[in-house]
């Protein structure tokens, strides 16, 4: 009942998603700009308010205009950051989530309405301002968390709920990025391990692969559910996969040259490597790998966010709250299994986190401080603090990012 309380007076859930990149997938990688010599890409930023964890801020507190406002920011090749307020727009509610891609042709972004229950679809300019008023669709349950575009005109989404209003969700594209609801599959129960996170179902992130196989990941259930994505648009399951207790599986990516799906376990602050078969849709967990620092507690932390390089040679996670840290895992080339590879600091509850040009870059949103910075991606995968950081020009607590397609 305290969870509803916060949503009810305007605020938001603790340890919903935030825009994640999909590995493979050009149109989420961001185009790049060349201008005066200068590489640079636009990120788009959305607020997640307070995170009802965070002691510095009061959750529960109502909706500001700000936070209804997803800001614009250009990111250039060496990690700086400028604010473009003349892109910025507010889509009238609070964007949980943000997913851009080209869709037909058409630039496109897809806004999750936390407080709206629904989604919201805008279609981009030639310079890549959104355009109001857009079109907007139920959630198909409640508290929309996450959106992903699958091949073709798809839209997928995930509906965190409370006690109830879980679920997978699958959209048609039309004209103009406008959004038609095909299908919502509601998810029920928890695994009740983590009885304050887990007492019902909370799907929280769907992950489309070439194949037409979608899997969704419900925090609340540890589990993974997969189902195969119809010509019409239709979710159809072709099973279910447990994750450890406790787990509370967040996101996952899909490695773009072999047969491995990476899930982030936002409560075990874990990485978990699934192999793929070619004889079944399952997954086959073949390694768990812990984020929290040897020596280190993981006590009051939760996960983020992880994204992947685009060549499937390393991959990020962030853990938020008391740890604050980035760290990445080498890929194995052959087997896709994890090595530790860095650990590093993060700005305070580094909730959002994307790829930017390609993967020279790593964006990390810190929802606590009002910040954005930028850490360079070097030869082999390892992150070096490029100094760039932006206090202004995003709206508070941001959260959710995504490149411009």
């Amino acid at each position: 009942m305290a969870m509803m309380r916060r949503l009810q007076q305007g605020g938001l859930l603790t340890g919903l998603l935030v825009a994640p990149l999909l590995a493979g997938d050009a149109a989420m990688r961001g185009a790049v700009r060349v201008a005066a010599g200068v590489e640079s890409a636009i990120v788009f930023v959305g607020s997640a308010q307070c995170d009802w964890d965070d002691s510095t801020c009061r959750p529960g507190q109502p909706t500001t205009a700000q936070e209804r406002i997803v800001y614009a920011v250009e990111v250039s090749a060496d990690g700086s950051l400028k604010p473009r307020p003349e892109l910025s727009v507010d889509v009238g509610g609070v964007p949980a989530w943000v997913t851009a891609a080209q869709v037909a042709g058409v630039n496109c972004l897809f806004v999750s309405r936390l407080d709206k229950d629904d989604i919201l679809g805008l279609p981009l300019s030639s310079d890549t301002k959104p355009e109001l008023p857009g079109s907007s669709a139920p959630a198909g349950g409640q508290f929309p968390v996450f959106s992903a575009v699958a091949e073709g005109d798809t839209l997928l989404g995930a509906n965190y709920g409370s006690h109830e209003g879980a679920s997978a969700v699958s959209y048609h594209i039309g004209s103009g990025c406008a959004l038609q609801l095909a299908q919502s599959i509601p998810h029920h129960g928890g695994s009740n391990v983590v009885p304050w996170r887990q007492a019902d179902a909370h799907t929280h992130g769907v992950l489309p692969t070439k194949d037409g196989l979608v899997y969704a990941c419900d925090l609340g259930m540890d589990t993974v559910f997969v189902y195969k994505l119809l010509t019409d648009g239709q979710l159809q399951e072709q099973g279910r996969v447990q994750t450890p207790a406790g787990c509370g599986p967040r996101h996952a990516v899909l490695h773009p040259g072999k047969s491995f799906v990476y899930v982030l376990c936002e409560l075990s602050q874990a990485v978990l490597t699934f192999h793929v078969s070619a004889q079944s849709p399952l997954l086959t967990l073949a390694q768990t790998s812990s984020f929290v620092p040897q020596g280190a507690s993981a006590g009051g932390s939760k996960a983020g966010e992880i994204v992947m390089l685009p060549d499937g040679s390393s991959l990020y996670a962030s853990n938020r709250q008391v740890l604050n840290t980035i760290t990445g895992f080498a890929i194995d080339k052959d087997n896709g299994l994890l090595t530790k590879a860095q650990e590093v600091p993060a700005p305070a509850f580094p909730r959002g986190m994307t790829l930017a040009l390609g993967g020279k870059l790593l964006l990390v949103a810190g929802q606590s401080k009002t910040q954005l910075v930028s850490y360079s991606v070097q030869p082999g995968g390892r992150l070096d603090a490029t100094g760039h950081s932006l206090t202004t020009g995003l709206p508070p607590f941001p959260a959710a990012l995504a490149m411009m397609p």
